[in-house]
């Protein structure tokens, strides 16, 4: 198997901040995808100039905007008002709703989400069927302070599994009633020495393929940078890693990538499989969206 990188799209980024809406007139990035009735959907986190109160720094608000794409490169259709809207001042996510990973599991489509407030970051589950009403369904581990986390899109032994972010590292729990998680462990370490030597986590939820988790993750180095990376699950036992490439498969190098809110990040929440290819949606220097791609059958374990 040789080398997997992801080959960006020519017409990036392919969504930008909207002045005409106050929510998303700064910036739009980091995007949960699944495709729903042919039709890849995108849950965008986006940003206005409205600061946080209390401020920090120059933060502003995040909500969650959607956006819909035919070919999964093009975007057909913008919704006008979030998708998901921050919580009230005073409680979780009074200062926003962020960085979405969305999962299905049978007919529903569970959102794992960052909640942001002077209390520290949490993380919040939320549902939706038809991507027209969302359920919110609350907090997820609420005595940890965390803040990225995602669903396997399948139960693995008959219980939901998550992959989360206990700092610095990747760990992942079960849970048979998305309420209770237990036997957690970690699955993957921070390295001295490599490109994910400073915390890491997953990026899109895991893909399933006929003999191995497909996960595309990421990492922040002690230099600085964001990156993306690959490895492969055991599909039964997940905190198995049956493989994982040294190199990165995409890190900063455009403009866009390296110059924005927050420099040098290259950051997923939500990959899809489309017409032979893997699509993996990311953002980039928290301003805008691009999305990169990789044939199916380069990415055999």
């Amino acid at each position: 198997m040789g080398i997997v990188k992801l080959r960006r799209f020519d017409g990036n980024p392919i969504l930008r901040a909207d002045p005409a809406n106050d929510w998303e007139a700064q910036n739009v990035s980091n995007a949960g995808a699944v495709i729903h009735n042919g039709k890849v959907h995108i849950l965008y986190r986006a940003e206005g100039y409205e600061l946080r109160d209390p401020p920090k720094g120059e933060w502003p608000h995040t909500r969650l905007g959607l956006a819909i794409s035919q070919d999964g490169y093009h975007i057909d259709q913008r919704f006008t008002t979030p998708a998901l809207d921050h919580e009230p001042h005073g409680g979780f996510g009074e200062h926003g709703i962020q960085d979405p990973r969305i999962s299905k599991i049978d007919d529903t489509y569970w959102i794992v989400s960052a909640l942001v407030s002077r209390y520290g970051d949490r993380v919040h589950l939320s549902s939706t069927k038809d991507f027209k009403t969302f359920r919110k369904h609350g907090l997820i581990m609420p005595e940890y302070e965390q803040r990225t986390c995602g669903l396997f899109p399948a139960k693995v032994d008959r219980r939901y599994a998550l992959l989360h972010r206990w700092l610095p590292n990747m760990w992942l729990s079960y849970s048979t009633d998305l309420k209770t998680w237990t036997d957690s462990r970690c699955i993957w370490q921070t390295r001295f020495g490599t490109w994910y030597d400073l915390k890491l986590g997953l990026g899109a939820p895991p893909i399933r393929q006929d003999d191995a988790w497909l996960l595309f993750w990421h990492a922040r180095g002690t230099d600085g940078m964001y990156r993306l990376g690959v490895m492969w699950l055991d599909l039964a036992d997940p905190s198995k890693v049956l493989r994982v490439q040294d190199e990165p498969i995409l890190e900063c190098e455009t403009d866009y990538e390296r110059d924005g809110f927050f420099p040098n990040v290259v950051y997923t929440c939500g990959a899809v499989e489309l017409n032979g290819e893997y699509l993996v949606y990311y953002g980039c220097a928290d301003r805008c969206l691009a999305v990169a791609s990789v044939p199916v059958d380069q990415c055999c374990l």
